[in-house]
């Protein structure tokens, strides 16, 4: 057998591919502040009481950024199904048997990714011609846009769930992640779950600007995505040097 084709090469190309999926984790948030924030102005959100011409306003004067920021999250963007492979590729590791979680886990990721995407298309649909548009209608789709972003929390809570659940029943020694993560897993799910307040109020903390549905919220899920990313990093880089052990 020629050293290329032993298991621990094909082993260590593995886990190299995967630290470079989990990478892309880190990758998109940063993306993400700096198209919506930097680029698009759409950090904290535009408030949901402004007028509908006010709001067509802002797509008007900004349209170039617009254009150029959601570009940028239709590439980026894509990486949350890399980066949640990443992760489900550990939580593989956990289990014995049929892979439940983990199949659950990849039909789950991928669904979500379509919230994703949908957010940085609407934008730029919107800025495709907002000088055109009659404002109530920039107001619906941008309404729409910010609901994508905060009231799918459902998928992403479920993903976190099943990421803890596969922690506590992983049968590896030592485990693949640290039991902790679990329960953050569990607290980041229970955290992001005001965000389904956001379609009962237009001002206050619950609104889609507000320092609860947006901010705390926006924290809570990226900074998740931070910790897993470090986290499965530390995990793969076990993995290699058990199996170069």
């Amino acid at each position: 057998m020629s050293d290329a084709s032993k298991p621990g090469n094909f082993l260590a190309r593995d886990v190299a591919v995967a630290k470079l999926l989990a990478w892309s984790g880190i990758i998109l948030v940063i993306s993400l502040g700096i198209t919506q924030g930097l680029m698009m102005g759409f950090i904290p959100p535009p408030s949901p009481t402004l007028s509908a011409e006010e709001l067509a306003q802002i797509f008007i004067d900004r349209k170039i950024g617009i254009r150029v920021g959601t570009l940028i999250q239709c590439i980026c963007y894509s990486f949350w199904g890399t980066w949640a492979i990443s992760i489900v590729a550990c939580m593989r590791r956990m289990e014995r048997g049929i892979p439940i979680l983990s199949y659950a886990a990849i039909a789950n990721a991928g669904g979500a990714y379509v919230f994703f995407m949908m957010m940085p298309i609407t934008w730029a649909m919107i800025a495709f011609r907002p000088e055109t548009m009659d404002p109530k209608f920039i107001q619906i789709m941008n309404d729409y846009v910010w609901f994508i972003f905060i009231l799918s929390w459902p998928p992403f809570a479920l993903f976190m769930i099943m990421i803890a659940t596969a922690i506590f029943r992983d049968h590896n020694l030592p485990t693949i992640y640290p039991r902790w993560l679990a329960f953050f897993n569990l607290w980041c799910a229970v955290l992001i779950t005001p965000a389904g307040l956001i379609e009962f109020v237009k001002t206050g903390p619950f609104a889609y600007d507000g320092a609860i549905s947006f901010w705390f919220i926006y924290l809570v899920f990226f900074g998740w995505i931070m910790v897993m990313s470090v986290e499965t990093l530390k995990s793969l880089n076990r993995v290699a040097l058990k199996a170069a052990a």
